[in-house]
């Protein structure tokens, strides 16, 4: 087997089930050395194509969580700090309309 190949099986080798999942979720972006690499470490930890399918699923559903969690707690924090110091916020927006500006006259000048 090629350096190249034995370093791609053995990479897949460490990797846990779910980063195997998730990367047979997209395995058509793989190139010609991954692809095969993949499949193999697959057959060779015997995952079928439904386990595979639903702990990618899982680990979408986990994100998706984590994400919109993520979003729950900055519109508290906003609202908080809208409550608390309505002229920081004002201040703050502000700061980044600026920036955003700046970046927006720079950048067309290139």
């Amino acid at each position: 087997m090629p350096r190249v190949e034995q370093d791609v099986s053995e990479t897949y080798r460490s990797f846990s089930d779910q980063q195997i999942a998730s990367l047979y979720a997209e395995i058509d972006s793989l190139t010609e050395v991954a692809r095969p690499a993949l499949l193999a470490e697959i057959e060779r930890r015997s995952l079928s194509h439904a386990q595979l399918q639903s702990m990618h699923t899982a680990e979408l559903r986990r994100e998706a969580n984590f994400d919109r969690r993520q979003a729950i707690h900055r519109k508290k924090v906003l609202a908080y700090l809208l409550r608390n110091d309505p002229k920081g916020v004002l201040l703050v927006f502000l700061a980044i309309l600026a920036i955003a500006l700046f970046l927006a006259l720079t950048s067309s000048h290139h």
